[in-house]
């Protein structure tokens, strides 16, 4: 919502120039950030390696722990994003610990990345561009709905190919 506003004061005061692609990179995103019930949850990606490590974590607030993620906009608009990786069998615990995971259900959430951890995973990281965004700007489109061949509606459901079946929004996480 805070974004819509954004866009639309933009457009009553002049300030959108659409004759520019103008790019940024958003980084130092913060680890975590407070629930509504008090306790820490995880702000983005709960798999981003922390700035500073398992020493950040375990001497740090965890409200001043920044990750290793990135985003890169054009225009106000999020093309693509990415993360240095967790690669660490003991920060993935610590930084689940945080957030109120006890090691069992890491364990039994995460279990084959958690298995995969304790061999030793290589450090990597990634980045996922929009290419469906990048065409949206390229054609002024005001929305990606307008060139994605099947688009899904606001309930997470494709209507021309009746997907889900049960006509239920995918599960969140």
């Amino acid at each position: 919502m805070l974004g819509q506003i954004r866009t639309e004061l933009g457009k009553r005061l002049n300030l959108i120039e659409d004759s520019q692609f103008c790019f940024a990179w958003i980084v130092d995103f913060p680890m975590y950030e407070l629930s509504e019930d008090g306790t820490y949850a995880f702000s983005h990606n709960p798999f981003s390696m922390p700035q500073g490590g398992l020493d950040a974590l375990s001497s740090k607030n965890p409200l001043n722990i920044l990750a290793y993620q990135y985003d890169l906009v054009c225009n106000g608009i999020e093309l693509s994003s990415g993360a240095v990786r967790n690669h660490d069998i003991n920060i993935m615990e610590k930084a689940f610990e945080i957030a109120g995971y006890t090691k069992e259900q890491l364990q039994e959430k995460f279990g084959a990345l958690y298995t995969a951890f304790q061999y030793g995973a290589p450090p990597h990281a990634g980045i996922a561009p929009g290419v469906d965004r990048m065409i949206m700007l390229l054609t002024s489109e005001e929305t990606i709905r307008e060139v994605i061949a099947f688009p899904i509606n606001s309930k997470a459901q494709d209507v021309m190919m009746g997907a889900p079946r049960n006509g239920k929004s995918f599960p969140t996480p």
